[in-house]
């Protein structure tokens, strides 16, 4: 997929959590490990709860602030959005789940917070900081609940 402006972003990203989604339920179903399978459905239900959000976020977004160009960033830091799932997290244990989604959620902050220090307009610098605020709550949820699932 070509980013080149911000409604690109609001599509890539919502799309990345989708495939990450699948890619957690994919493993959870061949994991061997009950805790894992918990966290994996737990994160894999997240994601998509995420990427409806975003749609959200799209649908209310200001068309100026939806056609900002921002390309540059994709050129220097690609991201991988998992868009194609190896089993990548079956046979890990809960801490490496959890390292590899927070590394993941951290470069997608990364993105938000480097197109907003870039962003010239009032409506691109509220929709990027709604996005950035909306990523890391997200992934504060994320650490919280999967330590109450620790506990458990």
């Amino acid at each position: 997929m070509q980013v080149e402006t911000l409604g690109d972003v609001l599509d890539w990203t919502k799309a990345a959590h989708t495939n990450l989604a699948d890619c957690l339920s994919h493993c959870s179903t061949s994991s061997r490990r009950e805790r894992v399978k918990m966290l994996l459905d737990y994160l894999a239900q997240h994601e998509r709860e995420l990427s409806r959000t975003l749609e959200m976020s799209r649908q209310d977004a200001s068309p100026s602030a939806l056609n900002t160009w921002c390309y540059e960033y994709f050129e220097k830091y690609p991201i991988e959005p998992h868009e194609q799932c190896n089993d990548a997290f079956r046979d890990k244990d809960t801490d490496q789940v959890m390292a590899a989604i927070l590394a993941w959620h951290d470069k997608v902050s990364g993105l938000y917070r480097f197109l907003l220090s870039r962003a010239e307009t009032n409506s691109a610098r509220e929709l990027l900081t709604n996005l950035l605020s909306l990523e890391e709550h997200e992934t504060m949820r994320i650490v919280r609940d999967a330590g109450r699932m620790e506990d458990i």
